[in-house]
């Protein structure tokens, strides 16, 4: 299911192959951590939703490295996550729960975001935060 939803991914230009770029990388990693450290002090606040705003970001951009060192251009978030799925979860080289966190906390932003109701954030941020934490340790392993 994975291969052929990045199949599609491609089909659409929704993912597009381009040089790979370290730099680029770094500098998405680097976007993350900035990401994460905002979601640390939002977190500390108590100012949740912004919480979650930056939390993503920060899972987006620590992502998006892989696709920079490995020369894809993306045109949808949805589609990062299936490539990551693809090339590093189904290749045994990232576990499977940090792609789960993505998929979770993409949709928790979706509604933080765009919802015009009030919307109640049940997850425990300081989770995803260390979970956070972790993913961009492993994505700087990866681009390196």
């Amino acid at each position: 299911m994975c291969l052929a939803e990045v199949e599609r991914c491609f089909n659409k230009g929704l993912l597009q192959k381009r040089g790979p770029s370290i730099d680029l990388a770094r500098k998405s990693i680097r976007q993350a951590d900035i990401f994460l450290k905002d979601a640390g002090k939002l977190i500390d606040s108590d100012m949740t939703r912004m919480s979650v705003l930056a939390l993503y970001n920060a899972f987006f951009h620590a992502a998006r490295a892989l696709l920079f060192k490995d020369g894809i251009k993306e045109r949808s978030h949805f589609c990062v996550a299936r490539y990551v799925e693809s090339e590093y979860v189904l290749n045994n080289r990232l576990d499977k729960r940090f792609v789960l966190f993505l998929d979770s906390l993409r949709d928790m932003r979706h509604n933080t975001q765009y919802s015009l109701d009030f919307v109640e954030v049940d997850e425990d941020l300081n989770i995803i935060y260390n979970t956070c934490l972790e993913f961009i340790g492993e994505m700087k392993k990866l681009i390196e």
